[in-house]
């Protein structure tokens, strides 16, 4: 089994949602509706934010693109965080 592509961005914080079963419900008919489209945004998490996100551009009328122009420059880091292990020898 392979590893699912990675949606969420490393600045991401974790947060609980409490959810009634037809709200679970909603979310997992939405979550088959794109799959049967193709779409890899298939995750709770994915709709929720997607959700949110349209709700807000409803209610501001401002764009994500928008409100990401107002947030600060995030300084790249020129270090990688992933360290490459040795793999150990084999013994006979």
């Amino acid at each position: 089994m392979t590893p699912r592509e990675k949606h969420v961005p490393d600045d991401a914080q974790r947060t609980s949602v409490c959810l009634t079963a037809e709200d679970k419900m909603a979310i997992l008919l939405i979550g088959q509706s794109r799959r049967a489209q193709g779409s890899k945004m298939t995750t709770m998490n994915d709709i929720v934010a997607d959700a949110l996100w349209e709700l807000f551009e409803r209610t501001t009328g401002k764009t994500k693109d928008q409100v990401r122009a107002l947030l600060p420059a995030v300084p790249t880091s020129s270090r990688s965080k992933i360290t490459q292990m040795p793999k150990p020898g084999r013994k006979r």
